[in-house]
């Protein structure tokens, strides 16, 4: 439904109207890690606004296509929808990049790395397609001198680990008062060293999970830590990757 806009005193012979037109094909291009809310963040907006979509799930998320694809189908169905509206495809950068350039998709949804933003961001603009960016940053933690120690342990060690620490939104930098510091560490570490990690399907007390990605982002995660500790960090807790793991 259009509507009318207020056009203000000196243009009153004008009329103005806001125009809704779906843009056709949506392309999104999503994480592996939420998978369903990364699915259905981008599919409820397209449809909602009468477009179509093709979607492109993480390489390391394909799995889920099978269980997701088969709920929005069945969506598709009960609505009375075309059941080719949502459309999955799988596969690597190449395949993304089909999607980006393509000159019949009318938008495109990445969620992803500042790096892989900007090439798809490049690679859009050859077409001048519009290009939605959700990017990861470094979101800081801030502990002030005056706060509640034992409150913000748990609020800051839940935010780190959540989803083993494969969350967008979790705090990445700590920005601790010195008057703070030494209480705020040493109950971070006292809670560090009894957490349980493990399959979290097989048994109710294990507090962290696995790496979705693999040996080499835990590789990644070790060069980190030894770059840091090269420029004078100190570990803690942990700090190693087990001897002989996969």
């Amino acid at each position: 439904k259009d509507e009318p806009r207020d056009v203000g005193a000196l243009m009153m012979m004008k009329k103005v109207h806001v125009k809704f037109v779906p843009l056709g094909v949506i392309a999104g291009i999503v994480p592996w890690n939420y998978p369903f809310h990364n699915v259905f963040n981008p599919l409820v907006a397209t449809l909602m606004s009468g477009n179509a979509l093709v979607l492109k799930v993480s390489e390391y998320a394909s799995w889920s296509i099978d269980y997701y694809g088969k709920i929005i189908n069945e969506c598709l169905a009960a609505a009375g929808a075309p059941p080719d509206l949502v459309q999955f495809v799988v596969g690597y950068g190449p395949t993304g990049n089909s999607l980006v350039t393509n000159p019949k998709v009318g938008k495109i949804i990445f969620v992803g790395s500042p790096g892989v933003g900007v090439k798809v961001m490049e690679a859009a603009a050859a077409n001048l397609t519009p290009v939605v960016l959700e990017l990861g940053g470094k979101d800081p933690f801030v502990v002030c001198e005056d706060t509640d120690i034992d409150g913000v342990v748990q609020t800051a060690c839940r935010g780190v680990w959540q989803n083993m620490g494969q969350n967008c939104a979790g705090p990445e930098r700590f920005f601790v008062y010195e008057g703070c510091y030494q209480e705020f560490t040493d109950k971070v570490v006292k809670i560090v060293s009894q957490m349980r990690q493990g399959p979290p399907l097989e048994s109710a007390c294990t507090d962290a999970g696995g790496i979705c990605m693999g040996s080499r982002q835990m590789e990644h995660y070790q060069m980190l830590v030894d770059d840091a500790v090269s420029k004078g960090a100190k570990v803690l807790a942990g700090g190693a990757l087990p001897v002989g793991s996969d």
